[in-house]
């Protein structure tokens, strides 16, 4: 049997330490937050004072957090100890549409079930036409069923969010650099909620794309994907974060 070794600090001390070392678990004194680290990702499994919930995978390993689920379609999955890229080769017929046959490659994980926010760092995409690349969330990703929505960089450098099924709903104006950062941020609960679709090219400042009010959805994740030439595409993920939204 392994040994699990407990340590007390702070979080940033935790950061530190290298909190995603399997067999370690923090109690973070300045947050009152419990950290297990799974050697692949961290995950906050108690927090006293703001009943917080978070999901991080940082993509350092070989292996993602075990609770991912791979839908590989006709693409692939790398992991490095830099991070996760997502392929589908050239030929390799790869969309996803929505309300039949899903075949591009999603790596999928279920969503909190409370006012969140996804954010994924997207640092490499290969350009080349009809392929597209980001962050997704949808009630069914494993048939396409057409009740989700994309956010994604595109072969024109765009970002833009498609709702499955319909088609594109938002796009900027102008090619955005790499790296990107992509968030789905949902607030309120149940009926009443709102999902904001925003990016960012340093992390910090968000700038918005488009709303959408009550939606419903289970699951979320990364993709990449190919329509109509079939060209190939690679991505690559830094990281994949899940939160509760503290709010402003």
């Amino acid at each position: 049997m392994g040994m699990i070794r407990v340590v007390r600090c702070t979080n940033a001390e935790r950061l530190a330490y290298g909190g995603i070392e399997g067999g370690r678990l923090f109690y973070c004194t300045d947050t009152e937050t419990m950290w297990m680290g799974t050697g692949s990702g961290d995950l906050i499994i108690s927090n006293v004072a703001a009943e917080a919930v978070e999901f991080l995978d940082n993509f350092e390993d070989s292996a993602r957090h075990w609770s991912w689920r791979d839908e590989a379609g006709n693409g692939s999955f790398t992991e490095t100890s830099d991070y996760l890229q997502i392929s589908v080769a050239g030929a390799a017929q790869a969309d996803w549409w929505g309300g039949g046959a899903c075949d591009c490659p999603r790596a999928i994980i279920g969503c909190l079930r409370h006012p969140q926010e996804i954010i994924t760092k997207l640092t490499t995409c290969t350009v080349n036409g009809n392929t597209s690349a980001g962050v997704f969330i949808t009630n069914n990703p494993l048939d396409g069923a057409a009740d989700g929505y994309i956010l994604q960089r595109n072969n024109d450098q765009k970002i833009g969010v498609d709702e499955l099924g319909v088609g594109n709903i938002a796009l900027t104006g102008a090619p955005v650099a790499l790296p990107v950062w992509l968030r789905i941020r949902t607030i309120g609960h149940g009926n009443g909620n709102t999902t904001f679709f925003h990016y960012s090219t340093d992390g910090s400042a968000w700038t918005s794309l488009i709303s959408v009010d009550d939606l419903e959805f289970r699951a979320c994740g990364l993709f990449a994907k190919n329509f109509i030439t079939w060209n190939a595409i690679d991505a690559r993920f830094d990281f994949f974060n899940i939160i509760k939204d503290t709010g402003p």
